[in-house]
């Protein structure tokens, strides 16, 4: 199963979840009704029930109880409704400064950046809880532009290079497979239930205090009646959260696994992962965290937050651990390590100077990976042979993440100057590589843009900008965006007024030579989607044939990218097209004037409103239209790649495999 298949599981599920919110507001509505006719039948020191139906009581306690349900939940959904930093700065996180020295945290933002760069998404800004000790991670956002990787201070102090790596690919899994958009959901649904019960607590509180004040034995009467509602109001809450607990174990138990098979998959090395989970059984603390929100949010996390029992069982949001290491790790003998700090004086733990780690553990020359490849501009660095990547490796390619992959995401992190890892962590650097990877060939155009570029920005990013420029020149498409998404956590942190001078700059960029194309159409794309907060857009469109023209725009605009001939185009276009006729009415190719920029954008704001399984038959009919020719040069992978992001479904490098696609 790919990770298409598993957006549209989680997709489904988040449905399966409202179904369940609204039973448990069902049950917890007419528990309250129950409580209030009970309450109702009580006048003095004498009870009278003539009937459990009462439409005067049961109006205004359903419609105050959905009322007070619906509010907190929305309240939630809208305070997480900033991302995952908002649920990192909550549990207690702090962000980790991109130009850290601290060796623990280089370490852990390499590993990140790594993956960031194997998954072809923006490196997730990254949180480490300071006062947890225990070994535990977590991923947390709406969509990859939103998303944090927080990690507790015991896991980077404990956990080796190999071991984090599982980890945090682990992390990766729940935000590629759509599992973190549930849990996001999650959190928010389940605190309006939670929110009766903190109702019942407060009413608790007022009851004893005007039962201490009150002289009268009617006031005293009043009081402990409040008191009594207020203790099954709490009551009826927490019965309300114990159901939202069983379907949070419902939601993640088998997720869990599958993160874990997924960190194999990515790594190729199930030591890394099994060696973490052995040492949380090991750890005096295991998992356990301290903070407040740890059992609201304990379906996100890596381990299970609290210390289990056997009570508490039933309930967990994750698999035992003895079941998970056995899963990943058939060889164990059952037994824990005694947990010490890791040696770094080993290859695999190095950090070098600039940020990246010594090159004698490298995990590309320890799998052995083969990646024939130089990459053009970037010597010592390899990708899988353009030419002759096979259909069905760019189908994997495009549909899971593999080890080659990571291996790529590696090679490229450790083979980065220390001057373009400074600049994409520094604002003035960050804005200067965007500008760099702008700038024009024709030496007439550059010079007029730099003139007018060294008036609209500082001398610093001018300088770096034209440092960077000449380096760039000849760069291969996949170490241009993987600059891009590595400078992305750095642009978002510009001022306001900061951000509006850059995207001016890039849009007089753009613009200077009268024309846009199409590296300069996909970095567009990329930067004004990851930077400018979005929320999530709504399903509409379930089925391609729904999206019968904007099809036709993409594929005809993609089998025009490799030829001029009309036959070859026209051959191109059929073998796109039959991927999307086997489920839908008969593609027309277009004319030119029909796949201008404005109707390809058109285009991709449409199918970014389609279900997983949707996206991704274009995606594999993209790379079907590219590939009649038996070559995917790196303008078409550059292209199918921003088609993908455009449209929420952020794709790998295109790298050989030894997996084929079943």
């Amino acid at each position: 199963m790919d990770f298409f298949e598993h957006q549209e599981q989680a997709r489904k599920k988040s449905g399966v979840l409202i179904f369940y919110f609204v039973l448990a507001i069902l049950g917890i509505v007419g528990s309250i009704y129950l409580v209030a006719v009970l309450v109702s039948g009580w006048q003095g020191e004498r009870y009278h029930l003539r009937s459990l139906w009462n439409a005067d009581i049961f109006l205004p306690t359903a419609i105050g109880t959905v009322a007070v349900i619906l509010l907190g939940s929305g309240y939630k959904v809208m305070q997480l409704s900033g991302g995952g930093a908002v649920v990192a700065k909550e549990l207690g996180g702090r962000r980790v400064d991109q130009r850290t020295t601290d060796y623990e945290e280089r370490k852990l933002l390499n590993v990140v950046e790594e993956m960031a760069i194997a998954a072809g998404m923006p490196v997730p800004e990254v949180y480490v809880m300071d006062n947890e000790e225990g070994i535990n991670a977590f991923a947390a956002g709406r969509t990859p532009s939103d998303a944090v990787i927080g990690v507790t201070r015991g896991t980077i102090k404990f956990l080796s290079r190999d071991e984090l790596q599982g980890v945090i690919a682990h992390e990766f899994s729940h935000i590629i497979n759509g599992d973190m958009r549930l849990n996001m959901r999650l959190i928010g649904l389940l605190f309006g239930i939670l929110f009766i019960a903190m109702i019942g607590q407060m009413m608790m509180r007022g009851a004893a205090n005007s039962a201490r004040y009150s002289r009268s034995r009617e006031g005293g009467g009043n009081a402990l009646a409040f008191l009594l509602i207020g203790v099954a109001v709490m009551a009826i809450g927490y019965i309300g959260l114990f159901f939202g607990k069983l379907i949070k174990a419902a939601v993640s138990r088998q997720r869990e696994y599958l993160a874990d098979a997924s960190a194999v998959q990515f790594t190729r090395n199930p030591d890394g992962i099994a060696g973490a989970l052995r040492k949380i059984g090991g750890l005096a603390q295991r998992s356990s965290l301290r903070t407040p929100m740890a059992e609201e949010a304990s379906h996100m996390f890596f381990g299970d937050c609290r210390l289990r029992s056997a009570v508490s069982s039933a309930l967990a949001t994750h698999p035992p651990l003895d079941a998970r290491i056995k899963r990943v790790d058939p060889t164990w003998d059952g037994k824990f390590p005694k947990v010490t700090l890791p040696d770094i004086s080993s290859g695999r733990d190095e950090v070098g100077a600039k940020g990246g780690r010594g090159g004698k553990g490298s995990q590309a020359g320890k799998r052995g990976a083969a990646l024939p490849l130089p990459l053009p501009g970037f010597p010592g660095i390899a990708i899988g042979g353009i030419s002759n990547l096979t259909e069905a490796e760019a189908f994997q390619s495009m549909s899971n993440l593999h080890g080659e992959q990571v291996a790529f995401g590696e090679s490229v992190h450790a083979g980065l100057p220390t001057e373009w890892l400074e600049a994409v962590h520094s604002e003035a650097g960050a804005q200067a590589v965007v500008f760099a990877l702008l700038l024009a060939q024709d030496d007439d155009i550059r010079a007029a843009e730099l003139e007018r570029l060294s008036h609209a920005t500082d001398p610093d990013t001018y300088r770096e900008t034209v440092e960077l420029h000449g380096a760039f020149a000849d760069l291969h498409s996949s170490i241009k965006l993987a600059l891009i998404d590595l400078a992305i956590p750095t642009l978002k942190r510009l001022g306001t007024s900061e951000y509006a001078r850059f995207h001016d700059i890039k849009q007089q960029l753009i613009e200077s030579d009268q024309q846009v194309d199409l590296f300069e159409f996909t970095l567009m794309k990329i930067i004004d989607r990851h930077i400018v907060q979005q929320s999530p857009p709504a399903i509409k469109y379930r089925k391609i044939d729904d999206l019968h023209d904007e099809a036709s725009v993409l594929i005809t605009t993609l089998a025009q990218l490799g030829s001029r001939d009309p036959d070859q185009v026209a051959a191109a276009f059929r073998a796109g097209s039959s991927l999307i006729e086997e489920v839908g009415r008969p593609l027309k190719i277009k004319a030119a004037g029909e796949c201008g920029l404005g109707q390809i954008d058109a285009a991709l704001k449409e199918f970014e409103r389609s279900t997983p399984l949707v996206k991704k038959r274009l995606l594999f009919a993209a790379g079907k239209t590219v590939m009649a020719d038996k070559m995917l040069t790196s303008d078409e992978a550059e292209l199918i790649r921003a088609i993908a992001d455009a449209i929420g479904s952020p794709i790998p490098p295109f790298v050989k495999t030894t997996a084929a696609v079943a």
